[in-house]
């Protein structure tokens, strides 16, 4: 069905008609300005443009599919959360997006998806599929003295040189491209980093792309590139503004402080988090990565400071040292310094972390959320934890605090740390910041889910008499509790209780109108 606004719009006279009104409004009508006409921008740019400014290639990998695995429904929600957030169904984004899914075999030249089950579910849940075989052939990587990597890649991280299949996200078709894990979901558009990529920083464009990444960006990388550690400084604002003001960024990312140690002083090192990558194409870059591999220079030790990729301290207290989080931390922070850049882990890749250690575990490394009002029980320690110092290693650090950072205001969440939807945890369980942001994380995963054609909300009359806990956090950071029905508040009923998940009925994606 095509709206009277989209023909308006569409039709120059009616256009210029429409924006006429506006001025007259404008005029006659006590508003503000500037806000009427942004929002009348906003709301007729997909309409205005006809075509998008450039398209982003959107990649996931597959390196196992186990008998149990259905990659269908997360790789389906993951798919229909960028294209709501893309053009042409978001209307404040320019760029429209394309799928690819690295799917890793024995022989790609024999490989046929539709005979390998994870390939045909991911297939049919709209990615193109790409057969990739062994990115790193660990046979040849050389073995300078004390290099460890030739012998220990293999069993290094989640997934050992498998994992070195997202470099593959630097030879894909477009001129920018994302690699993202299937635990995913895109809840905003990632135009404030496409435009610095996309337009150079002495265009108008550009120029407004770069004040707003000011946004955006990890305080840790201001203090990094200007104090030359991530740790000390205090960059105002206006600092921000002149030293990305002319940068040419080749790749966004952001780090896990999560899995470091800040009290053995870890933190000036802290590997990539794998989950999330943003790229500029390219040959050149991708063959520069091997060449760091095949060289072989990794090096033992968990000091964080003399071992690991060419002994500059990115070493083995990394997780996936030796693969994409120790590799690609080595190479933002020494190789590409000034053309790569941290985002704010609050708004990109947000998996409902606490900034602080905290006094729950002696083991620092033990990712504790915050106690809410209604858990603290001072008589009992075990609930009477309390937050210490910054993982990154500052002395403030609320403007990291994911755990309680709104997810109206992020641009993507990562269900490492929360569970992924689908599992259809006990969402009855009340006791830190953390669980508050995970159940809002799980509400708009099938919110996504329930927009896609044919997956209806489940029938009421099903839903078993739960009386459960929920929780909300409010906008002063309050967190708001009350009985109801957990599953139907934050899974709509696509969880009929603890592990009893509603799957999806499996079809082809790509021939949906909606």
């Amino acid at each position: 069905m095509v709206h009277v606004t989209t023909i308006l719009i569409n039709n120059p006279t009616h256009r210029r008609l429409l924006i006429a009104f506006a001025i007259l409004a404008i005029r006659f009508f006590p508003c503000d300005e500037e806000k009427l006409l942004v929002k009348y921008t906003i709301s007729s740019s997909s309409s205005l443009y006809q075509e998008p400014m450039a398209t982003v290639a959107y990649a996931i990998s597959l390196t196992n599919c186990g008998p149990k695995f259905n990659p269908f429904d997360t790789a389906a929600v993951l798919k229909r959360s960028i294209e709501l957030n893309s053009w042409p169904k978001h209307p404040e984004s320019r760029y429209a997006s394309e799928f690819f899914a690295f799917v890793k075999t024995s022989n790609a030249a024999l490989y046929n998806y539709q005979e390998d089950r994870c390939g045909q579910l991911l297939s049919l849940a709209g990615w193109t599929i790409i057969p990739k075989e062994d990115t790193v052939n660990s046979a040849i990587i050389k073995e300078p003295q004390g290099s460890i990597l030739k012998g220990g890649i293999s069993r290094d991280g989640c997934c050992g040189s498998s994992e070195l299949i997202k470099l593959e996200t630097y030879k894909l078709p477009h001129a920018i491209a994302v690699h993202l894990d299937l635990d995913t979901l895109v809840t905003n558009p990632f135009d404030e980093l496409y435009n610095v990529m996309h337009f150079s920083p002495d265009t108008k464009e550009g120029k407004q792309a770069r004040k707003r990444l000011v946004d955006v960006v990890a305080p840790t990388y201001l203090n990094r590139r200007t104090s030359g550690h991530p740790s000390q400084g205090n960059v105002t604002a206006t600092e921000a503004e002149n030293l990305l003001s002319n940068i040419t960024v080749n790749a966004f990312y952001t780090k896990d402080y999560n899995m470091i140690n800040p009290s053995k002083g870890h933190n000036l090192h802290v590997g990539v988090q794998g989950g999330f990558l943003v790229v500029k194409t390219s040959d050149v870059t991708y063959l520069q990565l091997l060449d760091m591999v095949y060289s072989g220079e990794f090096y033992g030790g968990f000091d964080g400071k003399t071992g690991g990729w060419f002994k500059s301290g990115y070493g083995k207290h990394i997780w996936g040292s030796m693969t994409i989080q120790g590799l690609m931390g080595h190479f933002f922070d020494h190789v590409e310094l000034e053309h790569s850049v941290e985002l704010n882990r609050c708004r990109y890749n947000n998996i409902a972390d606490n900034a602080r250690v905290s006094t729950f575990s002696t083991n620092p490394k033990f990712p504790r959320g915050t106690l809410i009002d209604q858990a603290r029980n001072e008589s009992n320690p075990r609930f009477n934890y309390k937050d210490l110092n910054c993982r990154d290693g500052r002395v403030e650090c609320n403007d990291t605090d994911c755990q309680r950072f709104p997810i109206k205001k992020t641009r993507l969440v990562h269900y490492t740390y929360c569970k992924h939807p689908t599992s259809c945890m006990n969402c009855d369980y009340m006791e830190t910041y953390k669980e508050v942001s995970c159940y809002s994380f799980m509400k708009e995963w099938f919110r996504v889910r329930s927009t896609i054609l044919g997956e209806s909300l489940p029938n009421n009359k099903k839903d078993i008499a739960f009386s459960t806990n929920v929780q909300w956090m409010q906008e002063d950071g309050k967190v708001d509790v009350y009985q109801g029905n957990c599953y139907k508040e934050y899974t709509m009923g696509f969880c009929q209780g603890e592990g009893k998940y509603l799957f999806m009925k499996v079809a082809n994606m790509s021939l949906l109108t909606e």
